[in-house]
């Protein structure tokens, strides 16, 4: 049994990118561990890279899938992989050569259930910004600390959450896995691995924090976060309502925020991108109708205004009451 499996699901990804995410695999200090390469779907040209790093590395272990999506890519690999320990990696980021060592020897010393690190996020221009969790490393996170980084699944509020809430950045003890076979829902279009770790925080036993910027995510504009989705915003904030009833209770005003900024996501994803075929005014009555609804308005009843722009607190008041003048506003704004 290897000690670590590493799960990247590879679809629909720069050649260049996915050399060198490889390349920071075969870098990696721990050699006793498996790189499953799940393609999802045809590509003969990442099909034949994906090979040609199993010929030169023998940890790379290549598997090739019908299109299903991340989610069902992901829980293809974690099905495939013999690992102690559970891990991902994206096919467009990379990561530091000592990250899986060090986080390996922190989860055996503690014992620890799950393992995280830091990010940093990288833009187009090489510019690196990054914040750690914590000044040094945490063998085993206290109950406020565990309170608080619960709360980020929902809303983050800062950087230094952000890798503790990402699918990537983290080692998962098989056997915890295997107990309650965590899997990803293949039925949402975002918030899939908030929702899978935060059911893995509520059952987990340890989590152990390693202080070390391990992953380095890419924010490339062709991303998924960035392409068009025909769904609109019911497809994006159905994550909201996997969370369980008594985590919403407690963090209404989290969950109000958050259903704000996916209508603001839908706005640049959906209603006004340039490759939604329908006119105008069809996208326009097709959102207001969506913001009218009761599930909507009751989740900007709970938003918290306090420290919002005057522009956002007038939208949100107007929202709460099912006008959505601000809304066409700002659709004639981008459209004149």
């Amino acid at each position: 049994m290897p000690q670590v499996s590493i799960i990247v699901p590879v679809y629909n990804v720069e050649v260049g990118y996915l050399k060198e995410m490889a390349s920071s695999l075969s870098s990696q200090t721990l050699t006793d561990a498996e790189f499953l390469l799940v393609l999802d779907g045809d590509n003969d040209v990442l099909e034949q890279q994906c090979q040609e790093f199993s010929r030169q590395d023998k940890r790379f272990v290549v598997f090739k899938k019908e299109h299903g999506g991340v989610s069902d890519t992901r829980n293809f690999g974690m099905m495939h992989s013999q690992g102690e320990y559970l891990s991902f990696v994206d096919a467009d980021d990379w990561i530091s050569p000592d990250v899986y060592s060090n986080a390996y020897r922190l989860a055996k010393e503690n014992d620890s259930d799950i393992v995280f690190w830091d990010m940093a996020k990288v833009s187009p221009d090489g510019t690196e910004k990054k914040e750690a969790y914590e000044k040094q490393t945490v063998a085993a996170l206290s109950d406020e600390q565990r309170t608080e980084l619960m709360k980020q699944f929902i809303w983050v509020r800062h950087l230094k959450y952000g890798a503790a809430i990402s699918v990537c950045c983290k080692l998962i003890k098989r056997e915890f896995w295997a107990k309650y076979q965590f899997l990803f829902d293949k039925n949402l279009a975002i918030g899939e691995d908030r929702i899978f770790f935060y059911s893995m925080m509520q059952k987990a036993g340890t989590v152990s924090y390693l202080n070390e910027c391990g992953y380095f995510y890419r924010q490339d504009p062709s991303s998924a976060t960035h392409r068009y989705q025909a769904g609109g915003l019911p497809y994006l904030i159905r994550y909201l309502n996997a969370f369980d009833r008594d985590f919403f209770a407690a963090n209404r005003a989290l969950f109000g925020r958050e259903a704000y900024r996916l209508l603001t996501v839908s706005w640049g994803l959906t209603y006004m991108n340039d490759q939604n075929p329908d006119s105008y005014w069809t996208r326009m009555k097709r959102l207001s109708g969506e913001v009218r609804k009761d599930y909507f308005r009751e989740y900007m009843r709970k938003v918290e205004c306090a420290r919002l722009s005057l522009w956002k607190k007038i939208e949100i008041a107007l929202l709460r009451h099912g006008i959505t003048l601000t809304l066409w506003i700002r659709g004639l704004a981008k459209n004149c």
